[in-house]
């Protein structure tokens, strides 16, 4: 049964990809996630679990992501607007690191599991559509 939640997880990322609202500029898959910037947002998303299963049920049903507001801001890995990114950089580390504006301020969101030439192509592509959305 687990199996097939995690089928169904994988299939809706495919149709996400194939629409064309939702070009991925880059996509990478590590053991535990999966990384997709897109026109709009930067997508990180569980890979398959249990975990994966409630992180995907939260996000389709948005009365869900009322209720259970505080795990999703906590306990998921959340999808970032590009609207709402003020910077990215490659850390000393060689992690890709995303500055977020919220309301309260900015908050520097570490993006998991890439290697160092993911993190700098990710990194990259997030500088061009800034640089892109302030043009416009």
């Amino acid at each position: 049964m687990k199996e097939g939640f995690i089928k169904l997880i994988f299939i809706d990322l495919k149709i996400l990809l194939e629409d064309s609202k939702m070009k991925a500029r880059v996509a990478f898959e590590t053991k535990t996630y999966i990384i997709i910037l897109s026109d709009e947002k930067l997508e990180i998303d569980l890979k398959s679990g249990a975990k994966a299963f409630l992180e995907y049920m939260i996000e389709e049903h948005k009365s869900l992501e009322r209720i259970f507001k505080w795990a999703t801001e906590h306990l998921f890995p959340r999808d970032i607007y590009v609207e709402n990114i003020s910077r990215a950089y490659v850390s000393p580390e060689g992690e890709a690191v995303v500055e977020e504006k919220t309301p309260t301020g900015i908050k520097t969101i570490k993006v998991p599991e890439l290697t160092e030439e993911q993190a700098k192509t990710l990194v990259e592509e997030i500088n061009k559509l800034l640089a892109e959305k302030c043009k416009a």
